[in-house]
């Protein structure tokens, strides 16, 4: 059993260098692990915060065992105004919400940084795998746009992910088969 998990997890992480959609995202170890995405933009109230709201509770409805945070390189105090109105229109209340800092301590914890105009590469330090969704439109200026922007980003990493998970179960199950089988 034990050569069958190797030999699964060398062959998904094979799979997972070579795929370039794959590439970009932590494959999914097994149903019952959780996994821990990291939104960072300036503030830590604004992009990271709608694309954390958003993957989560997204997530959670596919299924998807990853829960997102929020942080900002350089945090305000609270939650604009448009934005927090922006949210409680889609049933987000962010009123007592407390924008946190991105630090190394979040990056120890996570399997993704997503990073909005922002270098996190110095914190990241190449211990974890980094997207960067820079130059979207600025939620401030046009909120509805800011977010359909980056909601399309977050649904779309969001496939990724079950995609991954999806061929991580299928690898695992073909595994367990083939062991099943007598074959090692």
């Amino acid at each position: 059993m034990y050569s069958t998990f190797i030999r699964g997890a060398l062959f998904s992480i094979a799979i997972w260098v070579s795929t370039p959609s794959l590439a970009q995202v932590p494959p999914v170890a097994s149903a019952s692990d959780a996994h821990s995405v990291v939104f960072v933009c300036e503030h830590g109230s604004v992009k990271s915060l709608i694309a954390t709201l958003y993957f989560n509770q997204r997530a959670q409805a596919r299924g998807l065992r990853y829960t997102a945070v929020a942080r900002g390189t350089s945090p305000e105090p609270d939650v604009p105004l448009p934005v927090q109105l922006g949210l409680r229109a889609a049933g987000f209340d962010v009123a007592r919400y407390v924008p946190q800092s991105f630090s190394t301590a979040d990056v120890d914890k996570a399997s993704l940084v997503v990073s909005f105009d922002q270098d996190t590469s110095k914190t990241v330090a190449g211990r974890v795998r980094e997207l960067r969704w820079d130059n979207l439109p600025a939620v401030l200026t046009d909120y509805a746009l800011g977010r359909d922007e980056i909601l399309k980003r977050v649904d779309a990493l969001i496939d990724q992910l079950v995609e991954a998970a999806r061929f991580n179960v299928k690898q695992s199950n073909s595994g367990e088969m083939h062991h099943a089988l007598g074959h090692s």
